[in-house]
């Protein structure tokens, strides 16, 4: 379960940032992408409560032991980094609702159902919203690299295995299958 969380979380992620790419970068003041403004906002709710459920998951089901060999700085990295990846998982869609509805932007999930305005027309609390928004955007990709760095140099600097901990492969090496 925690593999599938971390791969479709990551997935998603992705897919928010290169949908945001491309919705900024046709949008105009004569045109505005409404459909990817839609997507975007509504794959932002569902990966705050994926973030939360991911977070819940994580609390009732403790990682397994870190291998022997890995450093005391490893093991502070990477606690640090899934500190920081939580914080952002959980403020960044939160951000973006307060700077889309105080914006007076509301929208529709996927279409289907109307997201409710808990704020209201605010246009200081939208622009706070937009800029923690862009801050930790940011801050996810300096964390992702930092955090696939941090996998790739334990990968290769170690003989354990290490990047099999998260992937779906299976080895007679491998801690967690």
């Amino acid at each position: 379960m925690a593999k599938s969380f971390h791969w479709i979380t990551f997935i998603l992620i992705l897919f928010q940032f290169i949908i945001a790419i491309i919705m900024y970068g046709v949008a105009t003041k004569e045109y505005y992408p409404k459909d990817l403004f839609t997507i975007h906002k509504s794959m932002g709710i569902l990966l705050f409560f994926l973030a939360a459920a991911r977070l819940t998951w994580r609390q009732l089901n403790p990682l397994p032991s870190w291998p022997e060999s890995m450093t005391e700085f490893e093991k502070k990295a990477f606690h640090f980094l899934e500190i920081g990846l939580y914080t952002v998982m959980i403020v960044m869609p939160l951000s973006g609702y307060v700077f889309s509805l105080a914006g007076g932007h509301g929208f529709n999930f996927f279409g289907l159902f109307p997201i409710p305005d808990l704020l209201g027309k605010n246009d200081l609390l939208s622009s706070i919203g937009k800029y923690i928004h862009r801050i930790t955007a940011f801050l996810i990709v300096g964390f992702v690299a930092a955090h696939v760095a941090l996998i790739l140099k334990r990968h290769f600097d170690s003989k354990d295995k290490f990047i099999e901990r998260m992937s779906f492969i299976k080895s007679d090496n491998d801690p967690i299958n």
